[in-house]
């Protein structure tokens, strides 16, 4: 196991950086991010975080990003794409780095990366089967079981009404699986805007609407009666029971208007706000644990298991985490957010400390699930080749 590095990649039309925060066992996972406004910094804290979610979530490989500094609806995505391959097998990432799809690169731009570097075996929930993204359900389940969790455990009542940031690959999916546990969604916002809709969004119309892309919004605003459109920050100024944030670092920076927030977007909130909000009576779910249906399913897609079954295990690791999570809360008396990372890094260090003797702990919380082809998934990701 070892620290990773910043690369700065030459990628002709843009500029771009990959940052290895850890190598696990040789390897490193994350996703591509192209936005104009991208920074190292941006880049640095998520590679950070993808490290911790998956140490949370007991996958032996250690966090990556690359960000693109480049308008993901200008740049020839083609030639982008053959040249961030061209980058990472000249800086020697090629089997080391597994590439993940994130805001400005889809899973088709996923799949075409994949192909370029020659990948015969990936970790990717891409299958280009279904209208919904499989990474975004997947995360879609560990955001339900999450929102669940805190109705359980916190015994909180009537949690119904849900604040939506984002309506992309992750967004679209999200808005679905709440749809389809009976939230009612009242706001969702994108890039340019935030829908509010009167008594609530109709899921179903909406998604039907996501072929027009970043205009999907503004036209279910001007087809259907009760809807208004409200600048794109407005999102969590929406009194909901539940907001979800789905969209860049520290979204959240006051006190939305919520009882919990659930969020899939990465480190949405700082662990420092998140206490301040828990004070104030609002639950902030860790992002680690929320978000990590992704990393959790990839590792699993390299089973024999089917994606169905792979989700009911996304359910149990999650419940699992928040139930050890919420319990160390209340004998620490830190924040939910604040014990997530800790736990995360004391899980870490474990790996890094002891090494093979190390493992042993993430393997028990696999095996805890009780089903016996976990075993053969990890051997998978420890002897990875691509």
């Amino acid at each position: 196991m070892s620290a990773g590095g910043v690369v700065e990649l030459e990628l002709g039309q843009a500029r771009g950086w990959l940052v290895s925060d850890f190598h696990v066992f040789g390897l490193c996972w994350g996703g591509v991010r192209i936005q104009a406004d991208v920074t190292l910094a941006e880049t640095r804290l998520l590679a950070r975080n993808m490290t911790l979610k998956s140490a949370l979530a007991c996958i032996p490989i250690g966090g990556a990003k690359i960000g693109i500094a480049a308008n993901p609806t200008t740049v020839d995505r083609r030639k982008l794409i053959k040249a961030l391959a061209e980058q990472l097998r000249l800086h020697g990432y090629a089997g080391r780095y597994i590439p993940g799809s994130d805001i400005g690169f889809s899973e088709r731009d996923l799949y075409l990366l994949n192909r370029s570097m020659g990948y015969s075996m990936r970790y990717t929930l891409h299958s280009g089967e279904t209208f919904l993204s499989k990474t975004g359900l997947a995360v879609a389940e560990s955001l339900i079981t999450s929102i669940k969790s805190v109705e359980e455990l916190y015994a909180l009542d009537g949690l119904e009404t849900v604040a939506l940031q984002g309506f992309g690959n992750m967004g679209s999916a999200a808005a679905y699986m709440l749809h389809k546990h009976g939230y009612r969604i009242i706001a969702v916002s994108n890039k340019y805007s935030t829908l509010v809709a009167k008594p609530c969004v109709d899921v179903e119309y909406l998604l039907d609407l996501l072929d027009y892309g970043d205009l999907c919004l503004k036209m279910y605003a001007e087809k259907m009666p009760g809807s208004t459109l409200l600048s794109r920050d407005e999102v969590f100024r929406v009194d909901a029971d539940v907001h979800v944030p789905g969209a860049r670092p520290l979204a959240i920076r006051d006190n939305p208007r919520c009882r919990v927030v659930a969020p899939i977007a990465n480190y949405p909130v700082s662990v420092s706000h998140a206490r301040s909000l828990e004070k104030a009576g609002i639950v902030v779910v860790p992002d680690i644990i929320s978000t990590a249906g992704g990393v959790i399913g990839s590792a699993l897609s390299l089973s024999q298991m089917s994606f169905e079954e792979s989700r009911r295990f996304i359910r149990r690791m999650t419940y699992l985490n928040m139930v050890e999570v919420l319990s160390k809360t209340r004998e620490t008396g830190t924040s939910v957010m604040e014990q997530a990372y800790n736990e995360a890094w004391r899980r870490f260090n474990m790996l890094r400390k002891l090494g093979p003797a190390g493992l042993a702990s993430y393997l028990k919380r696999w095996i805890s699930t009780r089903n016996g082809g976990l075993l053969t998934t990890l051997r998978r990701v420890l002897t990875y080749k691509p």
